[in-house]
């Protein structure tokens, strides 16, 4: 499928705003609170995108929508609990490519599937930058690839874990660069692998623009690409992916509000509805991409279940020869 179009070409969408709230009655979908499921810690984010999603949920519905930051596992603690939940619109999950795509993946038995077992909404996502230590003699992309090339296993590489998506996003670089060889340093969170850059304990790594920005804009980050189809509103000096001959390394986390399977259609169509309101209001599309999230504004579960199998698809072999695992 065209992820350009899935992905870019929706948040081209936009809205006059959020709606007042409709009136309902009591045996009318809502009728009580509905609960937000984010399966990460608060902060990150995924759990700002949850945060605004949910503060304008409630106000197209007219009920209280209650965050519940359930961590664990990558995210596959809060999504197995969602998965597992009835099916009647009042649990619902904020996902990520961890719970919908790299987690599952990574694991020999899945508790849930990704795609059949959730009723999926894409509304956001956040792509990743290739970035190194400001000391290294590369200031292009190009550049940096040929010096890796040139110096095999004198380089590392951070990551905020084994099977996180910076760590899969720099194998799929390596492999896609022309299977250059640069040794893995897992941390324990994003912060640790940002710091092990910034001293020169390692010399470069992939996260989001959002954790490292700042260290972007003090110069002691030197941004080589994002990796994306389309530059980033936020870095919109830094040439992508494609632009730089890899357009193959495509990176992001990609936020879907998901239901578990099988709930009913009205059900799915409010929160289908309420969905496109929302993220078509301007002033939250400004809002997120202020965050380097990239909203997107056509929430289709039938296109977003079709992405997340496409990722499926293409990550598999990606995490088969990392040798990544989650038990």
């Amino acid at each position: 499928m065209d992820r350009r179009t899935l992905l870019i070409g929706a948040s081209a969408l936009a809205g006059s705003g959020v709606a007042a709230p409709a009136v309902l009655s009591q045996d009318r979908y809502p009728s009580r609170p509905i609960k937000l499921v984010i399966p990460f810690p608060p902060g990150g984010p995924t759990d700002m995108l949850g945060r605004r999603y949910g503060e304008k949920l409630s106000a197209v519905l007219g009920q209280p929508v209650v965050i519940d930051n359930k961590a664990g596992a990558g995210g596959i603690l809060g999504a197995d609990l969602v998965a597992k939940s009835r099916p009647d619109g009042y649990t619902l999950l904020l996902g990520s490519s961890s719970t919908q795509v790299t987690g599952p993946l990574l694991m020999p038995n899945p508790p849930y599937h990704p795609v059949k077992d959730f009723t999926l909404f894409i509304i956001g996502f956040v792509p990743m930058v290739i970035s190194c230590n400001p000391g290294l003699p590369a200031s292009t992309l190009p550049e940096f690839v040929a010096l890796l090339r040139a110096n095999p296993d004198r380089y590392r590489y951070a990551s905020s874990g084994m099977g996180s998506i910076g760590h899969l996003g720099s194998e799929l670089f390596k492999l896609k660069a022309g299977r250059l060889v640069s040794l893995h340093v897992p941390y324990k969170g994003n912060n640790p692998a940002v710091q092990a850059a910034l001293s020169g304990e390692v010399d470069w790594l992939f996260d989001t623009v959002g954790t490292t920005y700042g260290h972007y804009k003090a110069g002691k980050l030197r941004y080589l690409a994002v990796c994306a189809e389309k530059r980033s509103a936020a870095v919109p000096e830094l040439p992508t992916t494609v632009e730089c001959g890899l357009p193959d390394v495509l990176v992001s986390t990609v936020n879907p509000v998901a239901l578990p399977a099988g709930a009913p259609p009205d059900v799915v169509s409010t929160i289908a509805e309420a969905t496109r309101r929302i993220m078509a209001d301007e002033t939250l599309q400004a809002d997120l991409r202020a965050l380097s999230i990239e909203p997107i504004a056509d929430a289709d579960p039938v296109k977003s279940a079709a992405y997340f199998s496409a990722e499926r698809e293409r990550w598999a072999p990606i995490i088969k020869a990392s040798g990544a695992k989650m038990e």
